[in-house]
């Protein structure tokens, strides 16, 4: 369906029980075919962009064109995958106006990305660790009436540099591209750029979206991950 040069970085089968809002899976059953799936995944980002030096810190930027299609359970098992392999892992909620990291980890979202972009708060307040070891996170914050500018603001790029410091790679939930235009200018500074679209609820059209995304904006590192694809029905090996 795309005329851009798109890169499937994997697909993540359907998870059979209801899941809580975007939880984190991978630390409950670490051998199952969901957790083999974000490891391959893992891999797959690993072999991208090979002109920067596996040492280096990365910044991977989630988006999607919806809500619902399941980018912050990819951004929070996907961290929680890198974790494991022993690197420094954080994810920020850049989901200002419908955060739900707070939710996946099961902390109050009092303060966060948005207090720290307003000066309110530092890094060092919000940051909060969770279960996995090396994996920490900070939630979005009271809703601003201004993601979008917040986003653009010189403290971001201080904080993205600030926090390479001391993470390996850092996860940013960014807002859905195909309802607001919040998560673009993250998208287009992340090393890995990632969009999901979610099987048997992404609409076809939505792949005109990322091909739109690449070529006004000139991504070439942008990659899709297929979530929630029901491995039964296609009997996919």
């Amino acid at each position: 369906l795309s005329n851009a040069e798109i890169t499937i970085l994997g697909m993540l089968p359907k998870y059979k029980k209801d899941i809580p809002t975007s939880q984190l899976l991978i630390d409950k059953s670490p051998k199952s075919m969901i957790s083999e799936s974000f490891r391959s995944v893992r891999t797959n980002i690993q072999f991208m962009g090979q002109e920067k030096s596996t040492d280096d810190p990365r910044v991977i930027a989630i988006t999607s064109t919806t809500s619902g299609e399941g980018k912050t359970f990819v951004a929070i098992n996907l961290a929680g995958i890198i974790a494991y392999s022993g690197q420094r892992v954080i994810v920020l909620d850049l989901d200002m106006r419908k955060p739900k990291i707070h939710i996946g980890f099961d902390v109050d979202n009092l303060k966060g990305m948005s207090t720290i972009l307003i000066g309110k708060h530092t890094i060092e307040d919000c940051v909060m660790h969770s279960k996995v070891d090396n994996l920490d996170f900070v939630t979005a914050g009271p809703i601003p009436p201004n993601p979008a500018e917040l986003i653009l603001g010189k403290r971001m790029k201080d904080m993205i540099a600030k926090l390479k410091e001391t993470y390996d790679t850092i996860i940013i939930d960014n807002p859905p591209v195909g309802l607001v235009t919040d998560g673009i200018p993250m998208i287009k500074e992340a090393d890995h750029p990632i969009y999901i679209f979610r099987a048997d609820f992404s609409k076809k059209q939505f792949v005109q979206m990322v091909d739109r995304l690449i070529n006004e904006n000139n991504l070439h590192n942008l990659s899709v991950v297929l979530n929630c694809v029901d491995v039964e029905r296609n009997k996919y090996g």
